[in-house]
């Protein structure tokens, strides 16, 4: 949960950070799921969350602050 308290560019870091977590949890859910590609349904949503993390990654590195908060780990993981 956000704290109330932070300004505004301490909760867009962390949001950013927040965003850039479920990223990479995307990928382990992919890394985890791949020897499921045969199937017609965990394949589509291999394929659905390829394409999400990404769009999401071109959009946070668009998005104000987006470089000053990525962590190497985060870039290393994509």
């Amino acid at each position: 949960m956000l704290d109330a308290n932070r300004n505004a560019a301490t909760t867009t870091g962390y949001v950013t950070e927040l965003l850039y977590e479920l990223l990479d949890a995307h990928v382990d859910t992919m890394r985890l799921a791949g020897e499921l590609d045969d199937d017609p349904a965990w394949a589509a949503h291999l394929d659905y969350l390829r394409d999400l993390q990404r769009v999401g990654r071109e959009a946070l590195a668009h998005a104000p602050l987006a470089g000053a908060q990525s962590t190497g780990a985060s870039e290393a993981r994509a």
